[in-house]
C-alpha cells in the first residue's frame, strides 16, 4: 500500500477508536450539550410561528414544544398539542467532529471545537424544529390545519427539511465544517495523494 494511502487509512482508523470515547463523554454531558441547541430551537419556533408557540419545555435530553394548538383527547376533551423531539437523534455530530480534530492531531483543537460547536447548533436547531414541524403538519393534520394553514408548498418543504435534519445535516455538516476547520491537514493528505498518483511508473 503506498505511504498516503496508508496515511489516510491510519487516520479514518483513528476516527473510529476515538469516536467511541467521544461518544461516551458526549452521553455523559448529554444535559448540557443539548441546551445551546434547544434554546435555539425554542427562539426559532417562537419567531417564525407566534401565533400558536408559546415556548418550550426541556427534560433531560427531551423538548416538548408548547403550543396553543388544540385536538382531541382520547378522553374525549380537547386538549394542547404539545410535541416533543429527542435532542441526541441531531446533536451526534458534536461527538464526531471532536474526533476527526483529535484523529489529525488538529493545533488550537479545543478552540475550533468550540468554533464548532457554536457553528453546529443552528443545523441541530433545525433537525429539532422540522421535528416538531413533522409532528404538527402531518401526524395531527387535520386538527392542526384551521390554524397553521400551511399551503401543499410548505407541507412540502416541511417534509424535505425534515429529511435533511435527520438523515444529513447531523452527518455532513460535521465533516464539511472539520474539513474547513482543517484544511491545512486536508489539503497535504490529499495533496500527498495527487503526487503519488501523478508519478511516473518506472520501467524495468
Amino acid at each position: 500500500m503506498p505511504l498516503p494511502t496508508r496515511q489516510i487509512a491510519t487516520f479514518f482508523l483513528r476516527v473510529l477508536l476515538l469516536l467511541v470515547p467521544v461518544l461516551v463523554l458526549w452521553f455523559w454531558l448529554r444535559n448540557y450539550v443539548v441546551v445551546p441547541v434547544a434554546w435555539l430551537a425554542e427562539e426559532t419556533m417562537s419567531l417564525f410561528f407566534s401565533d400558536w408557540v408559546q415556548g418550550s419545555e426541556l427534560n433531560g435530553v427531551s423538548q416538548t414544544l408548547l403550543t396553543s394548538l388544540r385536538i382531541p383527547h382520547v378522553s374525549g376533551r380537547v386538549a394542547e398539542l404539545t410535541p416533543e423531539a429527542q435532542l441526541l437523534n441531531y446533536c451526534y455530530g458534536l461527538p464526531l467532529l471532536m474526533a476527526l480534530l483529535l484523529a489529525a492531531h488538529s493545533p488550537s483543537m479545543w478552540r475550533k471545537l468550540a468554533l464548532g460547536a457554536l457553528l453546529l447548533t443552528p443545523f441541530q436547531a433545525w433537525g429539532v424544529c422540522f421535528s416538531w414541524l413533522m409532528t404538527i403538519a402531518f401526524h395531527v393534520r387535520e386538527a392542526t390545519h384551521a390554524t397553521t394553514q400551511f399551503s401543499s408548498i410548505q407541507l412540502n418543504l416541511i417534509g424535505l427539511g425534515y429529511q435533511i435534519g435527520v438523515l444529513l445535516l447531523p452527518t455532513i455538516a460535521p465533516v464539511l465544517l472539520w474539513l474547513h476547520l482543517d484544511r491545512v491537514f486536508v489539503t497535504t493528505l490529499v495533496g500527498d495523494q495527487t503526487l503519488t498518483a501523478a508519478k511516473p511508473q518506472v520501467q524495468q
